[in-house]
């Protein structure tokens, strides 16, 4: 017992291996081991099988795809890898294959795609989807279609259907260059064997056809996108994006269409150039109720009004042939502190163009807004007076411009200078010389539409003195005259004979006015 105590006592432990120190009596009932039969198999298979290291490499290759790194650079380091299995005289297995691919695919290396499809089918090792649609992807995003037709005919061959991620390479492949009609195609096929385009092939297709101004098409697509309820999910903007390119194929409603879902029902927000061309196609359908919705956006927006927003606005209720609410916009204007000029009404002054019975209904409905109390705007009363005087009708002109005090209109000096464009019209010097007189005693200062009727007007009668007068003048407040009263002025002194053609001659020179060969011919 002694002998039996002493030996325990001097006993030294052993510290051996974790594998060794386990219980492997998987017979014996009573043992305190945790391990069972099948973590015994596993140890066995980490640490023993013939597939260890390959598993232990493919767990490399894996970590190294999931750097943020260069694509050149794990490319690099997954050949570098590779090269170790190879010198191991192990063979790859899908997993390695499929690591290598990878890289390759990130790296833009088709070539070494194309290798990794030939090598793996010289080892036997069968392509999975997996395979294929990083194959796809790296022929997509290169635009490599022959390349991507290449894996399709192995696919078929394989009998490996394609899934909405195959599809999506094919897309991209096709998009890339500039294959709209190759991805129209493409999406109809997916259709047919019933796999649902998802966002992301429906937003590259879609903006791959407003990159080519087809709206059209981008509009159905987009309409049927939204029908699946993909677009308000993912994108929204694309609204947006198409709105811009129906507006500018002049697509009325598809860009109404755009605009409401855009603005109010997603509260998105364009910016100024976009408001104005749907501005500018609502104008040119007659779309009234567009038009004022874009302005109030572009308010919202913090845009301050200008004189071009309302513009598109008075012609949409022109095209409407609703002169009335035309004539309303004006008002609206100087409410909203923005004075209308006669830039602003050239879509009324365009639609009474020669028509005199338009021009009297016009003016009948400038006595219809003063007896509804109503306030109508001098540039509403000025273009009825611009159209009277461009019909070259002066006793209807007059007529008009005398009515200005009884619609409660204070005439103003595009008024006057409408008056004048008829007296030139019917060379009518005596009505000019009223006109300019009664400027003077309203106290309206002329400008240079004013001088250069009034030029124009002493140009069209015998005694022409005062149109040097008046050119005088002009020049004397430090303003230049424009060409088109040196244009009045020579044909009429070169038609007298008189020798101070060759003067005007010069002074056009002076101000750098083009004298033409067709000009010196006048002098005969």
């Amino acid at each position: 017992m002694h002998r039996l105590n002493h030996l325990r006592c001097c006993r030294t432990p052993v510290r051996r291996p974790q594998l060794v120190s386990r219980n492997f009596n998987t017979t014996n009932s009573n043992s305190n081991t945790n391990v069972s039969k099948n973590d015994f198999a596993s140890t066995l298979i980490t640490y023993n099988h013939p597939t260890a290291p390959l598993a232990a490499f493919n767990q490399r290759l894996t970590e190294k795809l999931r750097y943020r790194s260069s694509p050149k650079r794990v490319l690099q380091e997954v050949l570098a890898i590779t090269n170790e299995i190879k010198s191991k005289k192990l063979r790859f297995d899908l997993n390695t294959y499929n690591a290598l691919l990878a890289a390759y695919m990130r790296a833009r290396n088709d070539n070494g795609v194309l290798r990794t499809l030939r090598d793996m089918k010289e080892s036997g090792v069968k392509p999975t989807l997996e395979s294929y649609n990083t194959m796809l992807e790296a022929f997509g995003v290169t635009g490599r279609l022959d390349s991507q037709a290449e894996v399709l005919e192995d696919m078929k061959q394989n009998n490996i259907a394609l899934s909405l991620t195959s599809y999506t390479h094919l897309l991209r492949g096709a998009l890339t260059t500039n294959a709209v009609e190759h991805a129209l195609d493409i999406m109809d096929q997916m259709k047919t064997k019933g796999i649902q385009p998802n966002a992301v092939c429906y937003t590259m297709v879609i903006n791959s056809c407003l990159q080519v101004h087809d709206s059209e098409t981008a509009f159905h697509l987009l309409k049927e996108a939204e029908d699946t309820g993909m677009v308000a999910v993912s994108n929204p903007r694309m609204y947006l994006d198409v709105m811009r390119v129906t507006a500018f194929n002049d697509a009325s409603e598809q860009a109404e269409y755009c605009w409401n879902k855009a603005i109010n029902t997603y509260a998105m927000r364009p910016d100024e150039g976009t408001c104005l061309n749907v501005l500018r196609v609502a104008a040119k359908s007659g779309n009234a109720k567009l038009a004022t919705d874009v302005i109030r956006q572009l308010s919202t927006s913090g845009f301050p009004y200008k004189e071009h927003y309302f513009s598109p606005l008075m012609e949409a209720f022109v095209i409407k042939k609703d002169l009335k609410s035309a004539f309303n916009v004006l008002d609206i204007m100087r409410v909203s502190g923005v004075a209308p000029t006669s830039r602003t009404t050239s879509a009324i002054r365009q639609a009474l163009r020669g028509n005199i019975q338009a021009i009297d209904d016009a003016y009948y409905l400038l006595e219809e807004l003063k007896k509804e109390g109503r306030n109508v705007d001098v540039t509403a009363f000025n273009v009825i007076v611009e159209a009277c005087a461009e019909a070259e009708d002066l006793q209807r002109t007059v007529a008009t411009y005398r009515e200005a005090q009884n619609l409660g209109v204070v005439p103003d000096v595009d008024t006057y200078n409408a008056v004048l464009e008829a007296c030139v019209k019917t060379a009518n010097k005596g009505m000019g010389n009223v006109v300019i007189n009664e400027m003077k005693k309203a106290d309206i200062m002329p400008n240079v539409d004013t001088y250069s009727r009034m030029i124009a007007l002493s140009c069209t009668q015998r005694n022409y003195e005062d149109a040097f007068s008046y050119l005088e003048e002009m020049k004397s407040y430090g303003v230049i005259p424009p060409q088109s009263c040196y244009s009045n002025l020579t044909r009429k002194l070169a038609a007298a004979g008189d020798p101070r053609f060759h003067m005007a001659l010069e002074e056009m020179e002076t101000f750098g006015y083009p004298v033409t060969s067709r000009i010196r011919a006048l002098w005969k």
